[in-house]
């Protein structure tokens, strides 16, 4: 069995980018980047997508779980905050993992389908659009209201001059740099530095795909 076909690995693994995920969190805690209702810049969600590259989207979901409980201790706004960056970070995972269901796929190796920056790019635009459509229903019906303790309407008033399609910009824009941080920097560690390599990434089947 290949090392990265063993339960014991991936588990390791998964613990090791919660731990990572962790250490991010206070460091964002120390020197925060952040967004006026709590979003930040960082690298939190960072180890989700790491683990997304190697192991695929079910243990992705595991550790975005695992991300999700370490931002509700330590987090910043706490049950928001934590609802937010689980949210976004997951519906790029989502659609990251259903394309690799399509004619975009590695057919001899599922798991290094995004290896190619042909096939990346298109789906990372994809998974970057999802997330800000996450983002953007989330803030206006939920966060924002519930954050300021106001209605969003008067938020968006006093922060965007009154313009849905000025909240819409600001809030896409900064999931758009946070996305690209998350989605460029993971690829480059795994496919990059050569760590799907060093992982042995199992191969999938031919007959999978008869």
């Amino acid at each position: 069995m290949a090392r990265v076909e063993s339960r014991a690995f991936k588990i390791s693994v998964v613990a090791s980018m919660l731990a990572l995920t962790a250490v991010f969190e206070l460091i964002n805690r120390a020197l925060p980047l952040r967004a006026p209702w709590g979003m930040s810049i960082d690298f939190v969600a960072l180890p989700v997508m790491i683990v997304f590259f190697i192991l695929g989207i079910r243990y992705a979901l595991l550790t975005g779980v695992g991300l999700f409980a370490i931002l509700m201790v330590i987090g910043y706004a706490s049950f928001v905050g934590a609802v937010m960056k689980f949210s976004t970070t997951i519906s790029m995972v989502l659609v990251l993992g259903a394309l690799q269901l399509t004619p975009l796929r590695d057919r001899s190796n599922l798991a290094l389908t995004y290896r190619s920056v042909a096939r990346f790019a298109p789906a990372g635009a994809l998974a970057l659009l999802a997330r800000c459509v996450v983002a953007v229903f989330l803030n206006y019906y939920w966060a924002i209201p519930l954050f300021f303790a106001m209605p969003v309407e008067q938020v968006i008033q006093s922060f965007f001059f009154g313009s849905m399609w000025g909240f819409v910009s600001f809030v896409s824009g900064m999931n758009v740099t946070q996305g690209v941080i998350d989605l460029a920097v993971a690829w480059i560690i795994v496919f990059g530095f050569g760590l799907a390599k060093r992982f042995l990434v199992p191969k999938v089947p031919q007959s999978a795909f008869k």
